[in-house]
């Protein structure tokens, strides 16, 4: 019973290997969720607006209503259209990064910068806890993996940190 109640009213140490395991998991869902949900369809824009779904109606780039948001942003120093790709490749190469745990604080600082900017800053009025929660809840979630790092389980750990107890 002790035991039970342990569990309930504990927590875990970081370097339990069921609390890697999960935030490996964790990771996982984070980075591809954002690489592919967000990133990789921001790549390819319709050709024609009123033309079918499938990719004989595809072009690689940014589309002209995602550099028109940011533009509307005020992100327009250089050029709306070099933010917009920034953003793009931000989302889809930082997810995958973040999913394979290399460079994994670097890429979730972007994103959690990228998503800051979604979250609380992109409409007239942001309300925090209540509105945009799914972008504040991306945010979040890249400021812990930002805190914490990439795990046991990744590639940042594999090739950085096995070198280092060698010196």
């Amino acid at each position: 019973m002790k035991k039970v109640f342990r569990f309930i009213t504990g927590s875990v140490s970081s370097n339990a290997n069921s609390y890697e395991i999960i935030y490996l998991l964790f990771r996982l869902h984070l980075g591809l969720s954002i690489a592919l949900g967000a990133g990789l369809p921001k790549m390819f824009h319709k050709i024609n607006e009123n033309g079918p779904d499938d990719w004989s109606n595809k072009a690689f780039g940014a589309s002209e209503w995602f550099i028109n948001q940011v533009n509307d942003i005020g992100f327009t120093f250089i050029s709306p259209s070099f933010w917009a790709y920034l953003a793009i490749y931000g989302e889809f190469i930082g997810g995958i990064l973040i999913a394979i745990g290399l460079f994994t604080r670097l890429s979730a600082m972007q994103l959690a910068f990228q998503f800051f900017i979604i979250s609380f800053l992109w409409y007239e009025s942001p309300e925090p806890i209540v509105g945009m929660y799914f972008q504040q809840l991306f945010f979040f979630g890249y400021l812990l993996i930002t805190a914490y790092g990439s795990g046991k389980y990744s590639l940042d750990k594999l090739l950085f940190q096995s070198k280092k107890a060698a010196i």
